[in-house]
């Protein structure tokens, strides 16, 4: 059984998540939420979650402010069935249950739809809404963006919205492809990291506007890649749990450039490939000084290092 997550109104009416067997997705206003609507006022930062399971779906109030409504009802957890709808703050949820998909293809699908570029109008509405003003560049940030416009192959950033939950905004109001990378990921109780990918073409004003909010603060990490997005997404997301020699598994926090400056140099031949598979360099800002950028790459000679001063 595959659940489909409908919403109802708002800038993003008609999106959709899919959610196969064993995956959920909470929802709610802020970066806590894996499904993010920070136009909606009346709802709480992590409001509700669905659950898909393999007779069908469930959901859960997660301690709202104003409650989590099936039909009419208020309700702590319910049983959901086809056609359902959900309400939360001022938004409405409906419930698709569909039979599975039978290809491993299909089973790999996820929530693509809901985290692509949205239309011009959308954008036009959140940014009016949000009122965001992109702060001047400094000298070191002008040069920051100007060696990432540069680099011969295409540009990526991990975001993380756990160290500022501006991020989710950022990408809605972008008009860049972008996903959450995180998606399904469950350790007992512990929430999965509210990290996000996003693609940036070398004439994104997101691209600046990353570097203005960001450089020195630790929630950015850039690097390039000649693969799809898919692909790379792919391979990003087996990092996010790893295990430990007695097998406790752990969110892998690589994504921080404060960690990944200091892992990569002692990290085995062996590990180094594996961690940058299709990836051609990570850039970041040094954790010592932002005035210098920090290039990793992988040569026939193993990892190679490059300080580039920016000041």
């Amino acid at each position: 059984m595959r659940v489909v997550l409908e919403i109802l109104d708002g800038p993003l009416l008609g999106r959709t998540v899919e959610l196969n067997p064993g995956q959920s997705v909470s929802v709610g206003r802020t970066a806590k939420s894996q499904l993010m609507l920070p136009h909606d006022s009346f709802l709480s930062g992590m409001h509700f979650q669905i659950e898909c399971t393999e007779t069908g779906a469930m959901v859960k109030d997660c301690n709202s402010s104003n409650g989590t409504w099936v039909n009419g009802n208020k309700i702590l957890n319910q049983q959901l069935t086809d056609g359902d709808q959900v309400a939360a703050g001022q938004t409405r949820f409906k419930i698709h249950l569909e039979e599975a998909p039978q290809t491993p293809e299909e089973q790999r699908r996820t929530s693509t739809v809901l985290f692509a570029a949205p239309k011009i109008e959308e954008l036009q509405a959140l940014a009016a809404q949000q009122k965001v003003e992109v702060s001047t560049l400094t000298p070191v940030q002008q040069a920051v963006v100007k060696y990432l416009q540069l680099r011969p192959a295409p540009l990526y950033a991990i975001l993380n919205s756990n160290i500022d939950e501006r991020v989710p905004h950022l990408l809605i109001t972008s008009g860049e492809v972008y996903q959450f990378l995180s998606e399904g990921l469950t350790l007992g109780d512990q929430m999965p990291p509210g990290v996000y990918l996003v693609y940036l073409p070398a004439t994104s004003p997101l691209l600046s506007r990353l570097v203005a909010e960001g450089w020195g603060k630790h929630w950015t990490l850039f690097f390039t890649c000649n693969h799809p997005f898919g692909e790379v997404r792919q391979h990003l997301r087996q990092f996010l749990i790893m295990q430990t020699e007695e097998g406790k598994r752990f969110f892998f926090r690589y994504y921080d450039p404060r960690l990944l400056q200091y892992l990569l140099p002692s990290c085995s031949p062996r590990e180094i490939t594996q961690l940058f598979g299709p990836i051609q360099s990570f850039l970041m800002e040094d954790a010592n000084d932002p005035a210098n950028l920090l290039e990793m790459m992988v040569s026939p000679q193993g990892l190679m290092g490059k300080v580039v001063k920016l000041g």
